[in-house]
């Protein structure tokens, strides 16, 4: 007769837990594809319209690049002391960007320069940048740091810069694979992978229905939080939500008090293909509505960026 160990309530739960992946890691086949089919779809009656449609061209592009080029392996170091303290293996402060990060840039500006449809004046923006990977590169790498620290920098070709460094870090993702991720043992609301901070939420369906993840504004990865949770300051208390009359109930801001800051969540039952970048960068209502609620934002938009102020690069 073989004797079961009665485990306890504590112990269930914890492994109740588990029953669905903590972190997932994004394909490279469709994160890009997806979300350029989804701005083209948010893009009809938008305000922003133009806007998302360029977006649209510059993830067509980053789709085509992905996986395009070999980049260095991370060392059995790093992921070594990742995984022993828990920490990520790809911070931009602390891993070197290797050179092919500017090729990988070059070939979306090509893209956006080939490209139908792309206004004049992000095509002059493209082909000047273009000439600075020849002539400057040290500038373009300048500005990469500064949009990696989540600085202000030139709000045109930020975003560009932004998809080639989303891109090589995505790939970086991918690379490192599922058995090299840290062991996640408590709520966080950075990035497991990188230590970039999420740009929105998304609620799922399928196999981890009702199940919460922040989606990483730098490396698309995606790993779990609960819900009701504040997810820059984790607090618990009156938790609130926010919706505009009139648009998707997929698409809501979750508020906190206690912190004065809110991030949007999108939930997959209410529109299947919600993105948490388009669908972010398309709701900029919503974000005028939490705005005069009093709130802040907790993280941009990696597609957003505000111009640096005179002197404040020297």
């Amino acid at each position: 007769m073989t004797l079961q160990k009665i485990r306890s309530k504590d112990e269930i739960l914890d492994d109740s837990s588990f029953a669905f992946p903590r972190i997932i890691l994004p394909e490279a086949k469709s994160v890009f594809s997806s979300r350029a089919a989804r701005l083209r779809q948010l893009a009809e009656d938008n305000p922003l319209r133009d806007y998302l449609l360029l977006i649209a061209v510059i993830a067509e592009a980053q789709a085509e690049v992905v996986t395009r080029y070999a980049l260095p392996e991370v060392s059995e170091e790093r992921i070594e002391s990742s995984q022993k303290y828990g920490m990520p293996a790809l911070q931009p402060a602390t891993i070197e960007r290797d050179p092919v990060w500017l090729k990988i840039l070059a070939d979306i500006l090509q893209y956006l320069v080939q490209a139908d449809s792309v206004p004049e004046v992000a095509v002059t923006v493209a082909q000047a940048m273009l000439k600075q990977i020849d002539d400057e590169p040290a500038a373009l790498e300048a500005i990469a740091d500064r949009v990696l620290a989540d600085e202000d920098a030139d709000p045109a070709m930020a975003p560009v810069i932004m998809a080639a460094l989303q891109v090589y870090w995505t790939q970086l993702a991918i690379d490192l694979g599922e058995d090299n991720l840290p062991v996640v043992q408590k709520e966080s609301g950075v990035c497991p992978c990188c230590g970039s901070l999420p740009v929105s939420s998304v609620v799922q369906i399928g196999a981890n229905q009702g199940i919460r993840y922040l989606s990483c504004s730098l490396c698309s990865t995606l790993w779990h939080m609960v819900r009701v949770v504040c997810s820059t300051c984790l607090s618990t208390k009156d938790i609130s939500y926010y919706h505009l009359e009139g648009q998707s109930e997929a698409i809501k801001a979750e508020a906190c008090p206690s912190c004065h800051s809110y991030r949007k969540i999108f939930y997959q039952e209410k529109d299947l293909n919600v993105d948490p970048i388009a669908d972010d960068l398309a709701t900029l209502q919503l974000d005028i509505l939490m705005a005069d609620e009093g709130l802040e934002r907790s993280s941009g938009n990696p597609f957003l960026w505000q111009a640096a102020e005179v002197g404040e690069e020297e």
